[in-house]
């Protein structure tokens, strides 16, 4: 025998929980992902994803990367960071560091990087070019 309970937020906006078809409470992503790109065709040079929005704090949920043909014998360095700045290549807090063949992707999926106040993300390479995605969405401080 099951207790009727009612599941709301604490915000005063009575926000409820629900339930499934299949039993399941929801409690899952905040929002639905959007997708942010940036193309580094030029080495050491910032290119910027997303900037701070007041009163918010972004959510990567995926990071996806891929290596052109123009990326020389020596690999591409690539950063993806947090910066003060849309073109700044100053690593504020490395999200992630990863070496690079030509004509190789990567994909990281299945993520919840929560990005810190205030920071743009950005992202830099040391060969060119990089094609490279993330996705995520913004969340209340």
């Amino acid at each position: 025998m099951g207790v009727k309970t009612y599941l709301i937020d604490g915000r005063g906006t009575k926000n409820a929980a629900c339930v499934t078809s299949r039993g399941e409470l929801v409690v899952g992503d905040a929002d639905y992902s959007s997708a942010y790109s940036a193309e580094a065709a030029v080495i050491n040079t910032g290119y910027n994803f997303v900037g701070p929005v007041m009163g918010k704090q972004f959510v990567i949920t995926a990071i996806l990367l891929y290596a052109n043909k123009l990326v020389g014998a020596n690999d591409a360095a690539v950063q993806v960071y947090e910066a003060s700045s849309a073109t700044s290549t100053v690593v504020d807090k490395t999200i992630l560091t990863v070496e690079m063949l030509k004509n190789s992707s990567r994909d990281i999926t299945g993520i919840k990087l929560l990005v810190s106040v205030g920071k743009w993300v950005n992202i830099k390479t040391d060969d060119n070019t990089i094609f490279s995605t993330i996705l995520g969405y913004y969340v209340d401080e």
